[in-house]
């Protein structure tokens, strides 16, 4: 306990001082959708599970349940399309989507559909915005209601950019004439806002073709433009914003320029007062994409977001996650006992202890060591990783800066460490590396074997 307080005390000073990274990590899935842009991503309160929707063009739903994507099929289906867009009720589960290119047609549609849990239901309003693609959609929480804005009639009316608010109540669609609108919009970021309750919207294109970087919210009311000053996102189309209502927050990422049609990387945040970007520990989704789906995992409160299109038109069929992350990499070299093998244990959460474990330490032996480092790059004697053959540890490589190394007790074969995360804030998105070291007067002539290692990213 002394030497984790001493670890603690050590890593602290650290966290507190260094830039805040993003919390990106990819996550190994055994099976996935076929690759695609645009599929729509939504969380199913009913059935604690990610949803995925369409993409290239198809009507195909998957379900995303921990680490297995399995395809779905319901007795009804919505036709294919594109450029739609979902929002979510969290609080009867209900999904919405409305809108879309139909595959085959110049027109958009104007249908309104809605998932129940088990099945999709085609809808019947009175009024509905009409024909429309490439509009923002988001659920207010606060006034219960779903929010659309923006979005292009018939794909062959190309500069046809509108500026309605619609608002569905859950029965039909209503104009609503508020004050203080944005100019005609397609392809924006649009959420709620847990902080402020209110529907937030950023970029897109207007009827010029120009990417646009202004922040609106929307009361019911009004349209209110926000943080005119101060760092903001550059001007973008189709980047992704959602909600962690965990941290009282939103998130946005990616997006493209669509004059120079570079491909954005960035991740930022708004508290509700200011735009704050976050660097990435891992160079954010690699490699970077548009087009991809995102939504927040409510149950687990993390964000998932899955495929895309790459700079050179590939499609990406990669599922990544953003939240606490613990990411394993490099080799193990044997032991007398085995091959030792680090795997993470509880995520690495702000006010929780995070733990991993280390198998395969010689039996007789009741403790290994836990290298833990700031860096995976660079150690005391030079560039990492490095080749241990020179200090007796033939085929072995040191991945960590090893800042501090840690006796951690062992029972049976297995090591256990653990490191409580302080319930701290300024310390989410942190990252440190982790790599085993077991005792084994048998393994060499230094008496050491080695684990693989992991990238540890703190988490709310």
């Amino acid at each position: 306990m002394q030497t984790l307080m001493r670890a603690g005390l050590a890593l602290a000073p650290w966290f507190l001082a260094a830039a805040l990274p993003a919390q990106w990590g990819a996550l190994p899935t055994p099976t996935a959708p076929a690759p695609r842009s645009g599929a729509l991503l939504a969380y199913d309160f009913l059935g604690n599970r990610t949803l995925l929707y369409g993409g290239n063009f198809t009507n195909e739903l998957w379900s995303l349940t921990g680490t297995t994507w399995t395809q779905l099929t319901p007795s009804t289906l919505p036709a294919t399309r594109a450029y739609a867009n979902l929002a979510t009720n969290p609080l009867n589960g209900e999904i919405l989507l409305y809108g879309g290119y139909v595959s085959g047609s110049q027109y958009a549609d104007d249908e309104t559909w809605r998932w129940n849990g088990t099945d999709w239901q085609l809808l019947a309003p009175t009024a509905t915005p009409g024909g429309l693609a490439r509009h923002g959609m988001a659920f207010d929480l606060l006034r219960q209601r779903t929010v659309l804005f923006g979005g292009r009639y018939d794909s062959w009316q190309a500069q046809q950019v509108l500026a309605d608010t619609w608002e569905f109540d859950g029965s039909t669609w209503t104009l609503t004439l508020p004050t203080g609108s944005p100019p005609g919009l397609i392809d924006m970021a649009m959420s709620y806002h847990p902080a402020l309750d209110l529907v937030m919207l950023f970029g897109g294109r207007d009827a010029s073709g120009t990417a646009r970087d202004e922040t609106y919210v929307y009361d019911g009311a009004a349209w209110s433009l926000i943080n005119t000053t101060g760092p903001r996102p550059a001007p973008r189309i189709g980047a992704r914003m959602v909600p962690i209502l965990g941290r009282n927050l939103l998130v946005l990422a990616g997006g493209r320029d669509p004059v120079t049609m570079e491909i954005f990387n960035d991740t930022w945040e708004h508290d509700g007062t200011s735009w704050r970007q976050i660097t990435n520990v891992y160079g954010g989704m690699y490699p970077a994409r548009a087009d991809f789906g995102l939504t927040h995992d409510f149950t687990r409160d993390r964000l998932v977001a899955f495929g895309g299109v790459q700079a050179n038109g590939a499609l990406r069929d990669d599922t990544w996650e953003y939240g606490a992350q613990f990411q394993t990499f490099g080799l193990a070299c044997a032991g007398s006992a085995g091959t030792p093998m680090l795997t993470g244990g509880m995520l690495p959460k702000l006010g929780s202890t995070t733990t991993a474990l280390v198998d395969h330490v010689p039996p007789a032996i009741p403790f290994a060591f836990m290298a833990v480092g700031l860096s995976r790059t660079q150690w005391a004697l030079g560039s990492l990783p490095t080749l241990l053959t020179g200090f007796g540890m033939p085929g072995c490589r040191l991945y960590t800066s090893a800042d501090l190394l840690v006796v951690i007790p062992a029972t049976a074969g297995v090591a256990t460490w653990s490191f409580p995360v302080p319930l701290q804030p300024s310390l989410v998105g942190e990252a440190f590396y982790l790599q085993g070291v077991t005792f084994d007067p048998a393994a060499n002539p230094m008496g050491l074997a080695m684990s693989n290692a992991a990238t540890l990213v703190v988490g709310n």
